[in-house]
């Protein structure tokens, strides 16, 4: 609400921060920045916020890319947007899978509404397994693999994961949109339009709705230029 103040959280160990502290810090950061614009400059109170998480994840992913830019550190790799690509690309294709997991266990859930807690935790390994062996074995040359049951989220958050593939695609479109922009200007502007349908939103923010194909085709060159 108006007049509360915005909390980050981020892991801080006895010894001081380290980088993967700082690294959250600055994601969550973006997540401050989104809460305090989509609820102090939208035009009309009752349209205060974002479309859905999936918005507020993309510029937390945002911010988080930029956390050594932060600290005056530069890359000056020359397959820096290249390896960017990549990058986005495979932490897509990790969380979806999770995603999927997340989803068939809750439409299970709803079926099985008396599930006890070990039939729940069989159901979540097993469907991990399924999604593995369907999207990733393939890939990683491993079958059985139970590593897409690793979020806690899951239970924790029903149906929160789904939220960061979806904030990674309107990460890439963002991003794409920024080149040679004013960054503070250009997120002012989007994240100030409020809680519109998610497509409007993101037509007003970049002028194209949510898609797949602008990873997709910069995954294609980036693979032309890193081998």
């Amino acid at each position: 609400m108006k007049g509360d103040k915005a909390h980050l959280r981020t892991r801080i160990a006895k010894s001081g921060m380290d980088y993967k502290g700082y690294n959250i810090a600055v994601h969550e950061m973006g997540h401050n920045v989104e809460q305090t614009i989509s609820l102090y400059m939208v035009d009309n109170y009752m349209m205060q916020g974002v479309p859905n998480t999936a918005f507020t994840e993309a510029l937390a992913f945002i911010f988080q890319k930029r956390d050594l830019f932060l600290l005056g550190k530069k890359d000056n790799d020359p397959n820096k947007e290249a390896l960017a690509a990549l990058d986005q690309f495979w932490m897509s294709y990790e969380i979806m899978g999770v995603s999927l997991v997340d989803m068939s266990v809750w439409k299970w859930l709803y079926e099985n509404p008396d599930a006890t807690t070990e039939q729940l935790k069989e159901k979540v390994i097993g469907t991990a397994k399924d999604v593995w062996n369907k999207y990733y074995a393939g890939v990683f040359g491993i079958k059985d693999c139970p590593l897409l049951a690793i979020y806690s989220h899951m239970i924790d958050n029903p149906l929160y994961l789904p939220n960061y593939p979806v904030g990674h695609l309107i990460d890439f479109q963002i991003d794409e949109y920024l080149k040679g922009k004013n960054f503070a200007d250009e997120i002012v502007r989007i994240y100030s339009s409020g809680r519109m349908i998610p497509q409007l939103w993101m037509k007003n923010a970049v002028g194209s709705e949510i898609s797949i194909k602008p990873i997709l085709d910069a995954t294609d060159k980036a693979l032309a230029i890193v081998k």
